[in-house]
């Protein structure tokens, strides 16, 4: 099934599951902040919805509908597997899946918790049914090329009972265990053999048999049999998030921390479900709100590192006594030259004398231009189907600071009908926000 954010479909197929696919989205809900911090403050009305269907991905209405909510990616429970695209992408005539898959792809590159390390020449030239099995891929292809090109071999602690001296002497437990009772000629000794049989090839080998479960590719399945293959030798064990906190890598191994970040990912949030070693189930959504203020922020951190742009700037409105309160936080924030705050909507009636812009986030920005001392403010919408209007700048009259208060409102097209100029038109579309740009 495909949807997109907003928009829903009948779920009269699958009903018989239903309650068994509404009770693992609540268990993803309750886990789902482990890797991507998110920063939510639920409304009374939200609060609500969670208490009635313990998830807030989808709505499932009593005339058997189901109504994907703010979340986009890939959702598989048993025999369900749900696809949720961007809105922005809703109004296009004809379906593209390849093109809003790589476009999500793309957005995901420049976001500081989510690393996917691919080759857009390498993906673009394939075709695969549902985002879902694009995931797989890029794991099993970049981890099968890193794995064949440079095994990971590393040294591993072992202490053990052994009847000739290996490594060095642990002698508070020979003394106790050893000489103490007449078996002197036994030694308990500590010894760092270079292993390939180690945590780091555990969890490789770990997620791959998981995805192997998952995916119905059979370029996939080959790719990960490939790569079971060459860890043929590694101990079975299962894996949690935490255990890769425990591996470290040198910087010689700079790809390896790409696959280890990866794994972290895929075994994080439920993204993998770890209830049971057989399960089929696997959920990859995040909040497109996310996303796009990511994006933003990590592309232009990334071609204007000069201007020294910092994310999710927290400040505090006012004092009660000692002691702040009404907390601020910009959403990007070049100090005292441009605060940018990003609104995941699409304006409606843009053309009015309001430009679409509700009076409550006109009012969000002075307040955040007034706290910072800073006149320049932009306030970045997406551009849907390719359409964008023109900027609007709304002028606020300010005794408390030295100039009037500039809102820019703009809209920013982020979609691409081909994947390999993205970066160029992206970087033309940034410097016509702003001076500091260009």
């Amino acid at each position: 099934m495909r949807l997109f954010e907003w928009n829903s479909k009948s779920f009269e197929g699958d009903k018989r599951q239903l309650t068994g696919f509404i009770n693992y989205l609540s268990g993803v809900w309750q886990n789902r902040n482990r890797y991507i911090e998110l920063n939510e403050e639920n409304t009374e009305e939200e609060e609500q919805e969670v208490k009635i269907q313990g998830q807030r991905f989808f709505d499932f209405t009593i005339d058997g509908k189901i109504s994907a909510r703010n979340f986009v990616g890939v959702v598989q429970y048993e025999g369900i597997r749900i696809e949720v695209y961007p809105k922005i992408f809703a109004s296009e005539q004809t379906e593209n899946v390849k093109k809003w898959q790589l476009n999500l792809l793309y957005w995901l590159t420049y976001c500081r918790k989510i690393k996917f390390p691919f080759s857009f020449a390498d993906v673009s030239k394939l075709e695969f049914d549902d985002y879902l099995e694009l995931l797989i891929y890029i794991f099993a292809n970049y981890t099968e090329e890193v794995i064949a090109r440079q095994p990971f071999q590393t040294y591993h602690l072992v202490e053990e009972e052994a009847s000739f001296l290996k490594g060095r002497l642990l002698f508070d437990e020979y003394t106790k265990q050893h000489l103490s009772t007449g078996n002197w000629q036994s030694f308990y000794c500590a010894h760092q053999p270079f292993v390939y049989d180690n945590l780091f090839n555990r969890i490789i080998k770990y997620v791959a048999k998981r995805l192997s479960a998952v995916s119905t590719n059979h370029l996939n399945i080959e790719k990960l049999n490939e790569l079971l293959f060459l860890l043929h030798d590694v101990a079975d064990v299962s894996c949690i998030a935490e255990d890769c906190e425990k591996v470290k890598l040198n910087p010689l191994f700079e790809d390896h921390k790409q696959v280890l970040e990866l794994c972290r990912l895929y075994l994080s949030n439920q993204v993998i479900d770890m209830d049971s070693e057989d399960s089929r189930n696997f959920c990859f959504l995040i909040p497109m709100e996310y996303i796009f203020e990511e994006f933003i922020f990590g592309f232009i951190d990334d071609k204007w590192p000069l201007i020294n742009a910092k994310p999710q700037s927290i400040g505090y409105l006012a004092l009660n006594g000692d002691r702040q309160v009404f907390q601020i936080r910009n959403d990007i924030y070049i100090n005292k030259r441009l605060i940018i705050d990003t609104k995941y909507k699409i304006r409606k009636n843009a053309n009015d004398l309001k430009a679409g812009v509700s009076q409550n986030d006109l009012y969000q920005m002075v307040s955040y231009a007034l706290r910072r001392g800073c006149t320049n403010v932009l306030l970045l919408y997406p551009a849907s189907n390719n359409t964008t209007n023109e900027p609007t700048i709304f002028q606020v009259p300010s005794r408390m600071l030295s100039d009037n208060i500039n809102i820019q409102v703009s809209d920013i097209d982020i979609m691409f009908e081909n994947i390999h100029q993205a970066d160029n038109l992206m970087v033309k579309r940034i410097k016509e926000l702003s001076p500091i740009f260009r």
